[in-house]
């Protein structure tokens, strides 16, 4: 059993890191506009005047997204 430890242990760090790409970093609002930003760096954007909504993907891999939670889990976070 212990032969695939490190792979489970790969697939449980990358779903964790995928949970936390998806918790909000930071909101902005500003001239009627609301800025989400997210932890995997993906950006939404609703005007309060007209209600439009869109999004700014950042285009990420997993391999980034797993280096951006390891380096919040390094920090402390």
């Amino acid at each position: 059993m212990t032969e695939f430890s490190d792979k489970v242990e790969t697939r449980r760090i990358l779903m964790e890191a995928e949970e936390w790409g998806t918790g909000v970093k930071y909101i902005h609002a500003n001239n009627g506009i609301i800025e989400t930003k997210y932890q995997n760096g993906d950006m939404h954007y609703e005007d309060t005047k007209t209600h439009r909504k869109w999004t700014v993907s950042a285009n990420h891999s997993q391999g980034t997204l797993v280096e951006k939670f390891r380096r919040w889990l390094s920090d402390g976070n």
